[in-house]
């Protein structure tokens, strides 16, 4: 049976016929960072890392067991932390130290501007991109660089770390940005110090290699228009501790979709990879699929697998071979034991030639 994934044409119809996102200064939160309820020991481990938020990657790659990545965020008074469990079978980075981005690496994005700056268009003061590895060649040898930007000429990096271990399914890494970096009056930088409630743009971008160049690249929120502009970073807030109620409208974040159609016979086939924030306590995910008049056409329990390294995939599928052409909508929902709704998310898709029915 051939698939096909869905198509860029078929989005790009659904951008003309979907209202598009709001303006970058009433951008939604769509993650949180918690705050470290201890001190973490930056041995490269994740060990330690309980509470963090949890952001899947690369769901839906066809070589997952050898892409797949999982984003950890947590924070503390002095610094903000990135962890990163990756599916690695050649981790390796073979690129020069002005190329970080071309390899098994991390390209990185903040902007801590406040007010109506949060999220302007141009890099500047208060915003940040730069690339880190675990990697020197195939030594877990960590090495960071700051995108050379004349918004960044006069700004030096100071404090930040990267640690690293190899797993038998990949790696783990930890980085770690102190704050100070952006309360130093002689680094232009708008002064940003870090509470509970505050809101920042972010994002990361996994950069993966099968020992040369780099092959594959993948982002938590956006996609490359970060390379050209913070205002397309995520949102995200600092909270003390994640709250069940918080994360219902999270779910693009925690519930990360990868959908394919079949080209000759019609079939919707979907894979979520569960974070692990939600995973221990989502008793059914199960995903309907509605027409445009809202009236539930098809329903799939589906089933999940866990792979090495802790990463929980669920399948799902649905058949549409005798569904009138339309406009439909993918509802996911996760709940838990009692049935309440931890978080969900929904995509429309069209089926057939909607064009032909009218």
């Amino acid at each position: 049976m051939a698939h096909h994934s869905i198509s860029l044409a078929l989005l790009s119809i659904l951008g003309a016929i979907i209202p598009g996102p709001a303006s970058a200064q009433e951008k939604p939160v769509v993650g949180l960072i918690p705050k470290a309820q201890k001190p973490l020991k930056m041995d490269g481990k994740l060990t330690d890392w309980d509470g963090a938020f949890v952001t899947p990657v690369h769901v839906g790659h066809p070589d997952f067991a050898n892409r797949g990545g999982q984003f950890l965020y947590l924070w503390d008074e002095k610094y903000l932390y990135i962890g990163l469990k990756c599916l690695d079978q050649k981790m390796a980075h073979v690129g020069k130290d002005n190329e970080l981005y071309n390899g098994d690496a991390v390209e990185f994005y903040l902007d801590v501007r406040r007010g109506e700056d949060l999220g302007a268009a141009p890099f500047g003061p208060g915003t940040l991109h730069m690339f880190y590895t675990a990697f020197t060649n195939t030594e877990v040898k960590p090495r960071m660089k700051i995108r050379d930007l004349p918004a960044f000429k006069d700004f030096t990096l100071q404090g930040a770390e990267v640690a690293a271990v190899k797993t038998p399914w990949g790696y783990t890494a930890e980085f770690k940005l102190p704050w100070r970096n952006f309360l130093r009056p002689e680094s232009n930088f708008l002064n940003f110090n870090p509470n509970i409630g505050e809101i920042i743009g972010i994002d990361c971008e996994l950069c993966s290699s099968d020992g040369g160049p780099r092959v594959d690249r993948t982002f938590v929120y956006s996609g490359p228009a970060a390379v050209g502009s913070p205002s397309a970073f995520g949102r995200v807030q600092l909270v003390d501790k994640i709250e069940a109620n918080a994360l219902k409208p999270l779910g693009r974040a925690l519930l990360p979709l990868s959908l394919a159609k079949s080209a000759n016979y019609a079939w919707l086939y979907g894979t979520v990879c569960v974070s692990p924030t939600i995973e221990g306590s989502v008793a059914k995910l199960e995903g309907k699929l509605l027409d445009s008049g809202g009236k539930v056409r098809r329903t799939a329990t589906g089933s999940k697998k866990t792979l090495d390294g802790g990463f929980t995939l669920w399948t799902g599928s649905w058949e549409m071979f005798d569904l009138v052409s339309g406009i439909y909508t993918l509802e996911l929902v996760a709940t838990d034991k009692a049935g309440a709704v931890i978080t969900s998310r929904s995509e429309k898709m069209i089926h057939g030639n909607p064009a032909l029915t009218k």
